[in-house]
C-alpha cells in the first residue's frame, strides 16, 4: 500500500471515529487528529506482537520446567538405583 493510500485510510477511520461516541468512564477516547489514528493503529499492532511473544515465552517456560523436572526425576532414580 502506498503512503497516500495509508493516509486516506487513516482519514476515513478518523472521520468515522469522530461520528461515534467513544467515551470510556466519561473520558472521550476519540483521537484528536489523524496522527492519533495512525499512532493508535501502530500501538495496537505492537500490543498484538507483544501478546504473541508472551505466548511463546509461556511455552518456552513450560518446556524448561518440564526438562528440569525430568532431569531431577532421572537423577533421583539413578541415585536410588532404580534406573
Amino acid at each position: 500500500m502506498t503512503a497516500e493510500a495509508d493516509l486516506r485510510k487513516a482519514i476515513r477511520v478518523y472521520r468515522k471515529m469522530k461520528r461515534e461516541d467513544r467515551k470510556v468512564d466519561g473520558v472521550d477516547q476519540t483521537p484528536g487528529c489523524v496522527f492519533g489514528v495512525v499512532t493508535r493503529e501502530v500501538l495496537d499492532g505492537v500490543a498484538a506482537d507483544l501478546e504473541e511473544i508472551k505466548g511463546e515465552l509461556r511455552w518456552i517456560r513450560r518446556l524448561i520446567v518440564g526438562g528440569v523436572g525430568t532431569a531431577i526425576i532421572a537423577t533421583v532414580l539413578r541415585f536410588a538405583g532404580l534406573e
